[in-house]
């Protein structure tokens, strides 16, 4: 474990309420980064929670590490909880959005070619 000078600002990347594989693996993602980090327990009336924390300076690339190392969230947790009307609302703002990108697309088509049906086929004339 590499140790960050302690006089740098910190920032807490991941707290979990026990030592195990969750705290190995991010560990093992930041280690790989190559970014300095400790780890801290705090201990509360309701259990002790380790925190892993790392310089203030490389809290972004922290996050992107375990992101990166699979360790982000989980999908899951960021879907929403919305319901079928909501998902039909959707499906219908979509459809909408790709009939109107479809009408451009005929608009852009027939006012390229317009010009040349307009004047006929290209004859040499003698």
């Amino acid at each position: 474990m590499e140790k960050v000078v302690e006089a740098e600002p910190r920032a807490v990347v991941f707290v979990c309420d026990r030592q195990g594989a969750a705290l190995g693996r991010r560990e093992r993602c930041l280690r790989l980064a190559g970014i300095a980090y400790d780890i801290e327990a705090e201990r509360r009336p309701s259990g002790t929670y380790y925190k892993l924390g790392v310089r203030e300076r490389d809290a972004v690339a922290a996050h992107l590490a375990l992101q990166m190392g699979g360790c982000g969230r989980s999908s899951r947790l960021r879907q929403s909880q919305s319901g079928v009307a909501a998902s039909l609302r959707e499906m219908a703002h979509t459809l909408w959005d790709e009939a109107l990108l479809l009408l451009e697309r005929l608009v852009d088509l027939v006012w390229t070619a317009a010009p040349r049906l307009l004047t006929g086929p290209a004859r040499a004339s003698r």
